[in-house]
């Protein structure tokens, strides 16, 4: 895999993905109910040899989103392409998060070649290993649950929490206990989200947090407040939580007391609610493609901690260098962790932002490269400390467990 990196067809580089899977017993542990967009595999009519030129010729005809190589050794131990699997989208979305819950993956484990000499191996949900040309990457820092970054975006995700108690019901939002931890993962996945696609577009971009719009440093050339994402978010909150009370009525007062009727007030919230949940969560995938969008233009976007859009094609006027930079080595970014860097090493979009964040203490500034790495920074202990190798995607850590506070259905 790592050698047809190398090559081209017509002109194109070549990308795949390639489960390891054994023909004779290709779905050992199916589940109960078998949903119409389940995986499937399909058999080739003569398994083909796993080398060089064979995979360049037939990487097109996989893609991670929907389809993928099946691939096993024979009795000689031999690699070979035996088929190929279908219906990839809905693992996709969901470690994209455009998507609520993931299917069982196929296979040992998976792999894909996503770039030159760029390789990533996957066991289930669980990313083994990834290998860029010749770094091995270690564990993914997951900056966004955790840590200074975590830390410094925490007043944002709470004023969103606190927004959305006050709108609901006092019992409402209380009859179950993890709302806060469930707001705050919406927060941060819509983020997550939106760096995704700023990724996906491979032109490069940057998104600054910070709620003083009026700063030294900071040329805003096309300003405009957008708040819908802040909005729509607030509403999938309120849908979710007031649907899952109405629900939860009726399990509670009706199927475990084995009723005969469900009253039709509460079969209506849950119903009417559902559909508009459903509509929220296109709202909410438009937006985020909206603001992925600004980010093409030259310059940073501008964004307040409530996640409200401020200004986009925003340039970096500060010329001071930092006195020095730091790569953080652990999500905390412990002292002892920490590695000075060459400032000069980076780009032009980086190196604005370092000065920027060396300035400015208390702002966060993702910075994306046109080769998809995605990179935060933020002044930690007075120094200016940066983040690669960051956690976006479900896949990138062990899946979390649900929070729960009751045994009910959701």
């Amino acid at each position: 895999m790592y050698f047809a990196s190398l090559k081209t067809e017509e002109s194109q580089p070549i990308t795949f993905h390639a489960v390891y899977l054994d023909p004779d017993n290709p779905d050992p542990h199916p589940p109960r109910r078998i949903v119409r967009d389940r995986w499937s595999y399909v058999r080739l009519a003569e398994p083909i040899p796993l080398t060089i030129p064979h995979l360049v010729k037939i990487a097109k005809a996989s893609d991670p989103r929907t389809s993928s190589f099946a691939v096993y050794s024979d009795a000689s131990e031999q690699l070979s392409i035996w088929g190929l699997i279908d219906q990839g989208n809905r693992y996709h979305d969901f470690v994209s998060y455009d998507s609520a819950s993931g299917p069982q993956r196929p296979g040992v484990f998976q792999a894909s070649l996503v770039g030159i000499g760029h390789l990533v191996v996957y066991m289930g949900y669980e990313k083994v290993a990834e290998l860029k040309v010749h770094t091995l990457l270690g564990r993914a820092f997951d900056v966004l649950w955790s840590g200074p970054v975590h830390d410094a975006l925490l007043p944002g995700i709470q004023t969103y929490i606190e927004a959305v108690r006050r709108t609901l019901p006092e019992h409402v939002y209380k009859d179950r206990s993890h709302w806060d931890t469930s707001l705050a993962s919406y927060w941060i996945s819509s983020l997550c989200r939106l760096l995704i696609r700023m990724q996906n577009y491979r032109h490069g971009g940057a998104v600054l947090m910070t709620s003083d719009t009026l700063s030294d440093g900071l040329n805003v050339k096309y300003q405009l407040q957008y708040p819908r994402l802040r909005s729509a978010l607030e509403t999938r909150a309120l849908l979710g939580i007031q649907q899952t009370y109405a629900s939860d009525q009726i399990f509670e007062n009706c199927l475990e007391k084995s009723a005969d009727e469900v009253p039709t007030d509460l079969y209506l919230d849950e119903t009417v609610l559902g559909q508009e949940l459903a509509a929220n969560q296109s709202e909410l995938d438009s937006t985020l493609w909206f603001i992925a969008l600004l980010s093409r233009v030259d310059g940073l976007v501008l964004m307040s901690p409530t996640l409200k859009v401020q200004g986009f094609g925003v340039e970096i006027t500060y010329a001071e260098e930092p006195s020095a930079v730091f790569m953080a080595g652990d999500t905390r970014a412990t002292k002892k962790r920490l590695r000075q860097i060459d400032y000069n090493y980076y780009g032009t979009r980086h190196r604005s932002m370092m000065r920027y964040c060396a300035q400015v203490p208390g702002r966060v500034v993702f910075v994306v490269s046109q080769d998809g790495d995605v990179r935060v920074m933020t002044q930690v202990r007075s120094q200016l400390v940066m983040w690669e190798n960051i956690k976006l995607r479900h896949d990138d850590f062990r899946r979390r467990p649900r929070r729960r506070n009751k045994a009910k259905s959701t």
